[in-house]
């Protein structure tokens, strides 16, 4: 979970099979050299022990060649967890999940739910709708009684992404990093809010992580959204809470460190509450100046953001972000997916890396004035 000023980096997912087969590769070279270390190239005594004459150092190699077969075995037998095993027994628990949510999975041209606020609509006539006495939707009462950390499902049509989104106590606000909706230990993790946001509250800016797994799970294709084709067939996310139902526009994809561990100045797209209009509006200008395209998506002081956050491999510590604002009742669902390539503002440590100049940037009041906004539709 990216927290300013946090030099650590526990929310990416490192682990890939290709440095674990470079160490489990290595591990058989050793073996190979010792074994060729033990005989001669002429012909007369190739494949006899140089040794023989000595019974002590012949048993040695012997034993450091059972110590590096036992070795490869372990290593292959790790390797087979990581990349075979637990990513099996993974998917397993998301499949068993899936089946306790009514919607997942389904989300079409056909079935795009309502957008609704936070009212008691028990006794709304579609099922998708109907609350409890608490006010939380009756299509989440499967998951609460699994785990009541539940908070909401998140979907991302023609993607991996059909998952139920978690919150853990501020106690423990990376519980989940590590643990599926069962409580047990999974290298994929939840997706899990930051829990300076809030669904109860419904926060200006609903904020989640995930892991961006080799194995394409999590959150691997928030990732994939750096590419514009990508985007182009998925400019809409859906993510119902337990209270409100929610259809969310991007406006912007961004690439930029999660902490200050390079030393660079911590941009806090994490942010959820602001002080007024003009914040808030200066806000969705900085995300909107980091972005990589300039999306057709008009924002006002209005709006509700859902920050999606993820590992970035471009330099260590960094994220990629991508940013929606929640449809309005009444407004039209189709996106102008046209959008331009910008000239995005990144961390100081992409330009001492990849050189290159960062852009200069206004503030919102400034741009707007000078008519360099056309995004704000108040």
């Amino acid at each position: 979970m990216p927290i300013k000023g946090d030099t650590r980096d526990k929310s990416c997912n490192k682990y890939s099979a290709k440095s674990f087969s470079k160490g489990l590769m290595d591990n058989i070279a050793a073996l190979f050299k010792r074994s060729c270390d033990n005989v001669s190239p002429d012909n007369k005594t190739f494949g006899k022990d140089k040794n023989n004459g000595n019974p002590q150092k012949h048993q040695l190699y012997r034993y450091l060649q059972i110590i590096s077969l036992v070795i490869f075995i372990i290593s292959a037998c790790l390797f087979a967890n990581e990349t075979i095993i637990q990513p099996y027994r993974s998917k397993k628990v998301v499949e068993k999940v899936q089946s306790l949510y009514p919607e997942s999975s389904v989300i079409s041209e056909e079935t795009i739910p309502a957008v609704t606020s936070h009212s008691n609509d028990d006794q709304s006539s579609d099922p998708a709708l109907q609350r409890d006495s608490e006010g939380r939707f009756i299509k989440f009462h499967n998951l609460l009684r699994v785990n009541t950390d539940v908070k909401g499902w998140i979907i991302v049509p023609d993607s991996e992404i059909d998952y139920p989104v978690l919150q853990s106590s501020a106690e423990d606000p990376e519980y989940y990093l590590e643990r599926n909706i069962y409580r047990e230990y999974d290298r994929q993790g939840s997706l899990f809010i930051d829990v300076k946001s809030s669904v109860e509250k419904n926060s200006k800016n609903i904020v989640i992580y995930g892991h961006n797994m080799k194995t394409g799970a999590m959150f691997h294709d928030i990732a994939r959204y750096q590419d514009l084709n990508f985007y182009k067939e998925r400019p809409i996310i859906y993510f119902d809470s337990l209270y409100q139902t929610g259809i969310w526009k991007i406006f912007a994809v961004i690439i930029t460190n999660g902490s200050t561990k390079n030393g660079d100045t911590f941009f806090d797209y994490t942010r959820t509450e602001f002080q007024d209009e003009s914040d808030f509006l200066n806000f969705v200008h900085q995300l909107r100046v980091r972005s990589l395209y300039n999306f057709n998506v008009d924002i006002n002081e209005n709006d509700q953001l859902l920050t999606l956050s993820t590992c970035s491999y471009e330099l260590p510590d960094y994220r990629t972000v991508v940013v929606a604002r929640k449809v309005r009742d009444g407004e039209n669902l189709d996106v102008d997916v046209d959008a331009s390539k910008n000239t995005p503002l990144y961390p100081q440590s992409w330009y001492k890396t990849y050189g290159g100049e960062p852009p200069k940037v206004l503030s919102f009041e400034e741009a707007l004035e000078a008519g360099m906004i056309s995004w704000y539709k108040p």
